[in-house]
């Protein structure tokens, strides 16, 4: 009957325990926190790129399979001769693209609109073709005279050992 009689006090110890903690009148030390957000609007900053993607249209011309292939009633068929596009470029059966003076080699894939624009194999506007052209020759340019001032030297030097034999 002890241990009964000490099992009750002891439950009972709890639960009072319990009843004291849950009515607790003391505050905690939590603070609470408030922020007020204040919405700055500026001015419209975007920057929209306009991205333009092929769709083929009658007299086009592409350079596929190292063939000139043009645009016609809905299908690529290989061109018979140099095609003249409406702004005056004239593509040759070889893929050489002329305007004026410049010229300009197509790459597999690549594409020419009638009004001129130039397309890379995904369909994608490459912008300042005729540009990247005259960059290539003026690289190519520079690489010949580098190449040239070298042999040059190689000769002014070959000369130089011969006269001290």
């Amino acid at each position: 009957m002890k241990l009964e009689m000490m099992k009750k006090t002891i439950v009972m110890g709890l639960v009072a325990a319990s009843v004291v903690a849950c009515n607790n009148s003391n505050t905690d030390n939590a603070t609470t926190v408030t922020t007020d957000t204040t919405s700055t609007i500026t001015p419209d900053t975007t920057t929209t790129t306009t991205t333009t993607t092929y769709t083929p249209a009658e007299g086009d011309v592409t350079y596929r399979d190292s063939k000139v292939m043009v645009w016609r009633d809905g299908q690529w068929v290989e061109a018979n001769g140099d095609v003249r596009l409406d702004n005056g470029v004239v593509v040759n059966e070889n893929g050489t693209v002329r305007k004026g003076d410049e010229e300009r080699k197509l790459d597999e894939g690549e594409t020419v609109n009638k009004e001129g624009d130039f397309f890379d194999r995904t369909g994608q506007a490459i912008e300042n073709a005729w540009d990247s052209t005259k960059e290539g020759v003026k690289k190519a340019g520079d690489a010949i005279e580098k190449g040239a001032h070298k042999v040059g030297e190689k000769v002014k030097d070959a000369v130089h050992d011969n006269d001290k034999h």
